[in-house]
C-alpha cells in the first residue's frame, strides 16, 4: 500500500510541476462535448470473455479551459441476445495539460457494472491514473500508470510510441497515427471476474449464476488460483488510429490488435488448468461534437 501511495503522489507532483511551467494554455475556450462510439469487443489488456461483448457508448462531458473536465459514458450492449441492455455507466473527472512538446493529465473514474455483465473489467469499481507524453517531432513517446480498484488494488503501467501522419482535406485535417503499446500489471480484478462472473457457483447446488452454461460444474466445486498475483507483462498492442477533425466535429476509427501473454493458472478443486489466451482484432469507431 505504501508503494501505491508513493506512486500516486509522484504522479500528482509530476503533473503539478509541469503545470507550473505552462506559460501558454492550449485550452483556449471551455466547451461541452457530446458523442457516440461503437466498440466491437471489450478487450482489456488483451483479456476478453469467451463471448463477444460489443458496446454502443453515448457520452457527454464538460471541458474547462483550465484543463479540468468531467464526463459520463453509458455502455449499451449491441450484440444479441442482450442487445439494448445497459451494461455499464462510467463517470470520469480529471485534469489535462499541454505545454510545448509535453502533454499529460490525471483522472479518476467510477464504474457501475450491471450484475449480469460478463465483460472482463466488470469487477472494477473505480480507477485512478495519470499519463505523460513527449513529442520531439518524429516519434511521440508516452507512458501511463493506473490504480484499479476491485476486491483489492491493482497497479498497471503502459509504455507506447506513435507517429502521426497529417494531411489536409479541403481546409480540415486527416490524421493517421500508428502506435505500439505494452501493458503490464497485476490482476486482482481479473481473478475476481473469473471467480464471480466467468465461474460463479450458487451455494449448495454448484449451478452457475453467470451466462456460461458450459461452465456449470456440479458438486459445489471451488475455483482458486495456484500462483501469486505477480506484476507482469499482460499484452502487446498495435493500433492504427484514423481521425478527421474540424473545429466542432471529430470522426475517428481505431482498429487494434492485442497479443496477450502470461496466461493465468487456476484450480477447480485441485485440478490445475491454464487459461486460453488468443489474439484479438477489434475496432472502435466514433463521432463527437464540441459546442
Amino acid at each position: 500500500m505504501k508503494l501505491i501511495t508513493t506512486i500516486a503522489i509522484t504522479l500528482f507532483n509530476i503533473v503539478s510541476g509541469m503545470n507550473s511551467y505552462c506559460q501558454e494554455r492550449q485550452f483556449k475556450k471551455s466547451y461541452f462535448k457530446i458523442g457516440d462510439n461503437y466498440l466491437s469487443n471489450a478487450v482489456y489488456s488483451g483479456r476478453k470473455d469467451s463471448s463477444r461483448v460489443s458496446y454502443c457508448r453515448p457520452s457527454v462531458g464538460y471541458y474547462n479551459k483550465s484543463g479540468l473536465f468531467v464526463s459520463t459514458e453509458i455502455s449499451v450492449l449491441s450484440n444479441s441476445p442482450a442487445a439494448g441492455q445497459v451494461d455499464e455507466v462510467a463517470i470520469e473527472t480529471g485534469y489535462n495539460f499541454e505545454h510545448k512538446k509535453l502533454e499529460g493529465g490525471l483522472y479518476g473514474s467510477k464504474y457501475f457494472f450491471s450484475n449480469g455483465s460478463y465483460a472482463v473489467a466488470s469487477e472494477l469499481v473505480g480507477e485512478l491514473g495519470g499519463y505523460l507524453t513527449y513529442d520531439p517531432g518524429f516519434l511521440k513517446l508516452g507512458t501511463g500508470t493506473d490504480l484499479l480498484f476491485s476486491s483489492g488494488t491493482d497497479i498497471t503501467v503502459n509504455a507506447n510510441i506513435s507517429h502521426s501522419f497529417e494531411m489536409s482535406v479541403v481546409i480540415d485535417n486527416l490524421t493517421i497515427a500508428p502506435a505500439l503499446l505494452v501493458n503490464a500489471g497485476t490482476q486482482t480484478f481479473y481473478r475476481d471476474y473469473y471467480k464471480n462472473r466467468k465461474f460463479s457457483f450458487a451455494a449448495g447446488n454448484g449451478k452457475s449464476k453467470g451466462h456460461h452454461i458450459n461452465n456449470v460444474i456440479n458438486g459445489g466445486q471451488v475455483i482458486s488460483f495456484s500462483s501469486n498475483n505477480h506484476f507482469e507483462i499482460l499484452d502487446y498492442e498495435m493500433s492504427l488510429p484514423i481521425q478527421f477533425e474540424t473545429q466542432r466535429l471529430r470522426i475517428y476509427a481505431t482498429p487494434q490488435l492485442a497479443l496477450p501473454v502470461n496466461p493465468s493458472n487456476y484450480m477447480v478443486d485441485e485440478t490445475i488448468q491454464t487459461e486460453t489466451l488468443s489474439a484479438s482484432l477489434y475496432t472502435e469507431v466514433g463521432i463527437y461534437f464540441k459546442f
